[in-house]
């Protein structure tokens, strides 16, 4: 059963930013209770690690019913979203252009 994402009759955009607002909530308390957790505090990568891992077991579920195709998929829409909301936001200097041949812009 897929989940029901409010608007309803509502335009597919306002899913998408539904969806996005939940999402960016849940991660945010997974990433709040890495930083509890943590001997560091709020500083520090191993609080980022450890979130980190902990969304991935949440998440292992999700890999074993999806192919790698359509999880590039969506990694592509939430770093393409990541940036224009960033650009529009004027937080895009966050980012630096990536070395790869074929561009791109790595979200740290």
């Amino acid at each position: 059963m897929r989940p029901q994402v409010e608007p309803v009759e509502g335009p597919e955009l306002d899913r998408v930013i539904t969806a996005l607002l939940n999402l960016t909530g849940v991660v945010h308390r997974v990433v709040e209770e890495a930083i509890v957790a943590g001997p560091l505090g709020p500083h520090g990568v191993e609080a980022i690690d450890r979130a980190a891992e902990r969304l991935r077991g949440m998440l292992v579920l999700f890999e074993e019913h999806h192919s790698d195709e359509q999880l590039a998929t969506i990694t592509e829409f939430m770093a393409l979203a990541t940036m224009l909301i960033a650009e529009r936001g004027g937080w895009d200097g966050a980012f630096y252009p990536d070395a790869h041949p074929e561009g791109g812009m790595p979200l740290n």
